[in-house]
């Protein structure tokens, strides 16, 4: 999937976008990654999140399947009345997700192709709204498109902090994730 793309849905769409596997996309796209999903978890249970599945002792960085995991969690207790679709586009195949609940996996190509196709329900990009090619590896000190990493973080700690929110906030918020 072009950086471009990634780029363009978190800064010009209402979809949040997290990097739940590579985490040098973070700063390429200037999108949430793991590490916020966790300060957040921390945050709304009080808790530290709890990789079932993580290979690795210290969680330096859970197996992908857990940082999706924690995403999905951190939406569903974060909006509780929400029906959701969580849309993973990732080179590594973890279609196996779906059968754990409303996940839906490509392959950064076959995603590629089913918007250019319009099978996907979401506006292509238009062809110059980003850099597509040519971005220097972690380098986007100036990224050359408008940003606010932090939406998507503001969104989840506002609904934890407003009373009654699910009645307030929530129901004009519907989220889709994409994990490249």
């Amino acid at each position: 999937m072009p950086i471009g793309w990634v780029q363009w849905y978190a800064h010009e769409t209402d979809i949040p976008v997290f990097a739940s596997g590579n985490q040098h996309l973070k700063s390429e796209c200037e999108i949430p990654g793991l590490s916020e999903a966790e300060r957040l978890w921390n945050e709304v249970k009080g808790e530290e999140y709890e990789y079932s599945n993580s290979e690795f002792e210290n969680h330096i960085k859970p197996r992908r399947r857990d940082g999706l995991r924690l995403i999905r969690a951190l939406y569903e207790e974060t909006f509780p009345d929400e029906d959701f679709r969580f849309i993973v586009v990732d080179d590594e195949d973890v279609s196996d997700l779906e059968n754990e609940g409303p996940w839906t996996y490509y392959t950064p190509w076959d995603f590629v192709e089913a918007v250019e196709s319009g099978d996907f329900a979401l506006e292509e990009p238009p062809s110059d709204a980003f850099r597509n090619e040519g971005v220097p590896f972690n380098s986007t000190n100036d990224p050359d498109f408008d940003h606010d990493k932090e939406r998507e973080i503001r969104q989840i700690q506002e609904e934890f902090r407003t009373p009654n929110s699910s009645s307030n906030n929530s129901a004009n918020y519907k989220p889709t994730l994409e994990h490249r």
